[in-house]
């Protein structure tokens, strides 16, 4: 037997699919019945697959069944083993290639445990002067998103004391950080009184053995012992998430670049060296003092450029980072205020979870399930005053839930995390609680619309189904704005004559617009756009006849933001053709009427730019216009950005750029990079392509690229060339992609501290081509426990372990695959197959028919079936996969190779109804006869289907046993006839003894019904049909003394027999 191997996969098409082949033994049934009347001869013991072999064709899931003229419903469901029937499958044999067994996982299991803590309860504190203050003040700068334009509220509350003002060092600071983060100071919150008290450094009692979120958390709990405290910590928290934000989505840059006012010196004021990372963390984020800022060390005006980052500190914090094996984009900017922000963020807003770094699989009300780590477990407890001050802050899960978005766009990934999706649905659903519920005043609506809309839009993020649509709708209703969706006649052209139908996207508010007194320059805003170059036929905007369609209603910014979000689903919802194009244009053209907002005008410039590439007036003008986004995180000169005045002067500040940064799907800078780069590839500017991916260390587009150019070497060049600067695991990777090298992939493991689960994935398959599965399976063991939701790994895994014959492990495997990939039926199928190696036919059952239902054209899959319904006695289903395998022998290639049903199969379903109709006869029980004759009906269909198809001897012997036991005697006696016919049509069957016996045995069944009959007539003829035989036999031995004699004595016996009747 041969083994096969597929590099296809249940999810992902790159892994290997599992073949086993199973000895059907022999069958025996009713013996004491048929053993005068049938022999075994010329048995042979075949192997039949039993396991599914991967087929992509795409799977019909609706089948009618095969039983011609019979009721669909007239099925035994008995759970009875069949001894008598089909031995179960003794032997599973995986080809001729045979591998060392595998000791069966101690240990997968082991390694797969859980740990469950108790929550602790709130406990009752009661909120005093400070505390509700500091309330008051956490809900006037993070419920408006940290902008407060030119509000200047200096006045305090009359209701509180200025003596308790006076006395709270905290409410200072918390006034001072509103102030801070109102203006986009964010550097100098970070480096303020909060930082030195929260973060200080525990000399004392140093624990080097934790990482840096577990440190935050420590700090926090230690720190907030009073809801000013928690306010205070919250609002420094929120300063590290927006410096992120503002670093990788929305700029400006910290560092001027090079770009200085000439004639006046220029200097940044707000220095990061000192907090990247706080002192805290040196030695878990393995940064050497003053290195992680400055590696040149020559003291020159640093903030001409961005400062280089130690590698061994970046990796460091992409460790702490990485969630479920996958790894951060590498060329993200001071991803440290991140994991600070995530760190303090995730302890105010759920005290009781434990972070990301733990991979969560329950959160229940009274206790939380964790997977416990081979490294050991950090979890610890919050006090019950923590608890209730925590739970006292009104902003801390909207916060924590736009962290949680944030870390999952840092991640490179094919899919979003589910880990980071179930945290951030957490915090949202307290969130519709707690603001989106019984809303009345008007202030309650704008809110409630805002959180509608981040929950709409991290759904889009993490790739949910229905993408956000409900909510975008319910925000919709929340925003005081009449949409619709229509069609005017107008022109598009500078020179078109006849009017056309155009689509029209009018937005009406519901209430009149309130002006917001504001610092925002709109004129700025308005000199993002590329325009379009003047000897263009287009217009600017779509000229519609009717002067009513021409004017447009003012719109709040939230309300621009909501179509934004009705576009999106646009998108989401439709295939992308020209009609899909031409209602997100109508949307991107009425929000673009306005610019009122830096982001949101930016990011209406953005999608146009996407569909305008696709059209040949427009790609140009496209393309400028993605450059443009993107150079706009810096405050380099560039073409699009090549004065100071534009680069630094038309520039909005960032407390503007992040005002609505959440309400929008503006992507970081990497992915604006990485989108204008597959627009250049697919126009064949393949060289500046490559150029663009290698700034964004996308390697395995950078090899594309450059093979396309031409230039394989050059990848190559270009990887060395940059790992000499600065390594990551992503780049090692990609160089052992390029090479085939181990230890390129082993190095990765080295500066990933063993995170990143990509590199164990290759090494498996590495040791996988070698041949070395022992190896390979460790390997993929790692990649599966730290990224546990990788449903082709597993497949990988349970296929090796398959091969290696560690059953336990293969059945832990694919049932990972089933739970997390329902509809993956090849993993369904080999469930069952291991079900059936281990003699469990109960479990192999309900396996197969969910194999069945994603994929009935898989012939290996219902031969399975049909086995298992035989072990069963669930003969009516062992019918029907039958007629499909006929059916399938009729209709497919030689080549797929569809077996014919084997003898052993039909004489024990013949046999097996047979029995059970008696049974239910001698029990008088009338429903279980009635549907044990059904039975008896179909195995009489499937006989004359088999004869139609195929002329064995065999078959014609079982027909005519079939057919007197239901008293057809006249039909059997034909059957025999036949099955007397082919015998003789093999060749040499005069001298094969084999073959003589069963010409005897027919020809002595045939005499039997004659004389029953009685008919001189037809006896006369068989004498001389005997004779023949007689005659025939003898002549085709020259040697007399080597006749068989007994077999003709058999015959002569026959013919003296009909000479006495």
């Amino acid at each position: 037997m041969n083994t096969t191997n597929d590099d296809s996969s249940c999810a992902s098409n790159d892994s290997d699919v599992a073949f086993a082949f199973v000895n059907f033994d022999g069958v025996d049934f009713n013996e004491e019945e048929i053993n005068d009347k049938t022999t075994q001869g010329n048995e042979q013991d075949e192997d039949y697959r039993r396991i599914c072999e991967t087929d992509q064709a795409a799977s019909n899931p609706v089948e009618k069944k095969c039983m011609s003229n019979q009721n669909d419903n007239d099925v035994d469901v008995k759970h009875v083993t069949n001894k008598n029937l089909v031995d179960a499958c003794n032997t599973m044999i995986m080809g001729k290639d045979t591998h060392e067994k595998s000791e069966p996982s101690k240990n997968l299991s082991s390694e797969l445990a859980t740990l469950s803590y108790e929550k602790v309860l709130a406990a009752e504190i009661i909120l005093d002067e400070e505390a509700k203050y500091a309330i008051k003040e956490e809900e006037r700068i993070l419920m408006n998103d940290c902008y407060l334009g030119q509000i200047e509220d200096e006045k305090d509350d009359e209701n509180i004391a200025s003596s308790v003002l006076d006395e709270s060092g905290t409410i200072r600071r918390i006034r001072e950080s509103s102030k801070l983060l109102s203006q986009g100071h964010y550097i100098d919150i970070l480096n303020g009184p909060t930082s030195t008290d929260l973060l200080a450094d525990d000399d004392e009692n140093p624990d080097v053995t934790l990482t840096a979120s577990q440190k935050v958390r420590r700090c926090v709990l230690q720190y907030c012992t009073t809801v000013a405290k928690c306010v205070e910590v919250e609002l420094f928290a929120v300063a590290a998430l927006n410096l992120f934000i503002q670093l990788n989505y929305t700029g400006p840059s910290i560092h001027h670049g090079g770009v200085l006012r000439p004639g006046k010196e220029e200097k940044m004021t707000d220095s990061i060296m000192s907090i990247n990372p706080h002192p805290l963390f040196t030695s878990c984020l393995k940064c050497r003092v003053g290195q992680s800022m400055m590696m040149d060390g020559d003291g020159s005006d640093n903030n001409n450029q961005e400062l280089p980052i130690d590698p061994t500190f970046r990796n460091a914090v992409h460790a702490e980072l990485s969630v479920d094996g996958e790894w951060p984009c590498p060329v993200s900017k001071y991803p440290y205020f991140l994991l600070l922000a995530r760190s303090i963020l995730s302890t105010l807003a759920d005290p009781n979870r434990p972070d990301w770094s733990q991979y969560l699989l329950e959160d229940v009300e009274d206790k939380v399930v964790i997977r416990k780590q081979n490294s050991g477990n950090f979890y610890e407890p919050p006090s019950a005053i923590f608890v209730a001050c925590a739970e006292s802050l009104s902003c801390a899960p909207i916060w924590c839930a736009r962290a949680i978005v944030a870390h999952s766009r840092l991640l490179q990934c094919d899919e979003p995390s589910v880990t980071l999706w179930r945290a951030a649905k957490k915090e949202f659903d307290v969130c519709l609680m707690k603001y989106c519920e019984n809303v009345e005043k008007d202030e309650e609506n704008l809110l409630a619309c805002k959180i509608l809309l981040e929950y709409g839009l991290a759904q889009h993020h993490f790739d949910i189904e229905k993408k956000g649509k409900p909510f975008f709708w319910r925000a919709l209703r929340h925003s005081n704005l009449n949409v619709e969706v229509t069609g005017a006649e107008g022109r598009r052209t500078k020179y078109q004559k006849k009017a056309t139908a155009q689509m029209l996207v009018k937005a009406k508010p519901t209430k009149d617009v309130q002006k917001v007194n504001d610092s925002v320059n709109k004129e700025n805003i308005g000199k993002q756009e590329v325009k379009l170059e003047e000897d263009t036929i287009l217009l600017d905007k779509v000229k519609y006849v009717e002067e009513g369609d021409n004017v447009h209603f003012q719109l709040t910014i939230l309300q621009q933001t909501v179509l934004l979000a009705l576009c999106l689903d646009v998108k989401n919802d439709n295939p992308m053709d020209g009609l899909t194009a031409e209602q997100m244009g109508a949307y991107l053209e009425r929000v673009l009427q306005q610019h009122d907002d830096w982001m949101v005008y930016a990011t209406g410039l953005l999608e146009r730019a996407w569909l305008e590439s696709e059209r040949n007036h427009t790609r140009e003008r496209a393309l400028l216009q993605l450059q443009a986004l993107a150079d706009q995180h810096t405050n380099r000169l560039t073409f699009t950005q090549s004065t100071f005045q534009a680069a630094v002067e038309d520039s909005a500040p960032p407390q503007e750029r992040l005002r609505n940064i959440h309400y929008i799907v503006y992507p970081p800078r990497w992915s604006i990079l990485k989108d204008l780069a597959e627009r250049y590839a697919k126009i064949g500017i393949v060289t500046s392509a490559a150029e663009f991916f290698e700034e964004i260390e996308l390697w395995d587009e950078v090899v594309e690229c450059y093979r396309r150019a031409g230039k394989e070497k050059k990848a190559e060049e270009v990887v060395r060339k940059r790992l000499m600067e600065s390594e990551t695991p992503r780049m090692w990777s990609a160089l052992g992609d390029i090479t085939g090298e181990v230890s390129c992939y082993e190095k990765a493991l080295e500066l990933s501290y063993g995170k990143f689960s990509s590199a164990y994935v290759a090494l498996g398959k590495y040791y996988t081509d070698k041949g070395d599965l022992n190896q390979a399976v460790e390997h993929y063991k790692m990649a599966v426990h730290i990224k546990p939701l990788s449903p082709h790994v597993w497949f990988r895994l349970g296929t090796l372990s398959m091969r290696l014959e560690d059953w336990e492990t293969a059945l832990q495997a694919f049932t990972e695959v089933v739970q997390q990939e329902p509809e993956e039926g090849d993993a369904w199928a080999n469930v069952a197959a291991i079900h059936m190696h281990n003699k469990n036919p109960q479990e192999a059952y309900p396996a197969l028919n969910e194999s069945l239902k994603l994929n009935r054209n898989n012939w290996r899959v219902w031969i399975s079936k049909l086995y298992t319904c035989m072990d069963l006695k669930k003969y009516d289903e062992a019918i029907q996969a039958c007629f499909v395998l006929i059916d399938f022998k009729a209709k497919k290639n030689e080549s797929e190779g569809v077996p014919s049903l084997e003898e052993k199969v039909v004489k024990a379903l013949v046999g097996g109804a047979i029995k059970s109709f008696n049974d239910a006869n001698d029990s008088r029980d009338t429903s279980a006869t009635e549907s044990a004759r059904r039975t008896l009906g179909r195995v009489r269909d499937l006989l004359a289907a088999l004869r139609t198809s195929m002329k064995e001897p065999w078959l014609f012997e079982i027909s005519s046993y079939f057919s007197e036991c239901i008293g057809r005697a006249d039909l059997a006696l034909d059957d025999l006839m036949k099955e007397y016919r082919s015998l003789l049509n093999f060749r040499g069957w005069e001298t094969d003894l084999v073959m003589l016996q069963r010409i005897c045995r027919v020809l002595s069944q045939i005499a039997e019904l004659h004389f029953e009959e009685n008919d001189r007539e037809q006896l006369k003829k068989f004498n001389f049909l005997v004779n023949g035989v007689v005659k025939r036999v003898k002549a085709a031995y020259f040697d007399p003394s080597k006749l068989p004699n007994d077999h003709l004595n058999q015959l002569q016996d026959i013919v003296n027999r009909i000479a006495t009747e």
